[in-house]
């Protein structure tokens, strides 16, 4: 696995050098003079707070550090975080509906079948759309090519920046 320097992106063979078990050296970039990955120290609440106010610095130790993408689970597990971030954004989506419109004790089955479907395919859709806009706006923008593999790498940092949003329904309660 080849790592990262949070601060410059270069690249690394190792982030630090162990001596003896607690006893480490993190790396220098030779780029930019900066410690390479200054998280390794860190504990997980404070990269979660951090992956939270939004800092490249803690998204890109997640992404390149952090997560191996080349692990023969990984993609199973890509499928499965997409597929639990569009449930709980439609949960999201029907609690903030939910609240506009009376909703009584009568209720039939068939009718809040009928309500979850058409959330969960707004939801898909409304997400599919901010997906191809983005890409689209980087393909312009940036004058790159659409090469697969950077696609998986992109909807990967959307899927951990976006999850956040879920916040969202702890607020509610």
């Amino acid at each position: 696995m080849e790592y990262r320097c949070v601060q410059c992106g270069f690249r690394f063979k190792t982030l630090f050098v162990q001596y003896s078990p607690g006893n480490i050296r993190l790396m220098k970039c030779g780029n930019c003079g900066a410690v390479a990955d200054d998280y390794i120290e860190c504990e997980f609440m404070i990269l979660l707070i951090d992956l939270i106010l939004h800092k490249p610095k803690a998204y890109r130790h997640l992404l390149y550090n952090v997560l191996n993408q080349d692990a023969a689970h990984f993609q199973g597990l890509l499928w499965k975080s997409l597929l639990g971030f569009l449930l709980l954004d439609a949960y999201r989506s029907w609690l903030l509906r939910r609240r506009d419109e009376e909703w009584g004790l009568m209720t039939s089955i068939s009718s809040l079948g009928w309500t979850v479907g058409k959330m969960s395919i707004n939801v898909f859709f409304g997400n599919l759309m901010f997906l191809f806009t983005f890409l689209i706006a980087m393909r312009i923008l940036l004058k790159t090519s659409g090469v697969v593999s950077r696609f998986r790498d992109l909807l990967l940092a959307i899927l951990i920046s976006s999850y956040f949003k879920i916040f969202l329904v702890a607020m509610m309660v």
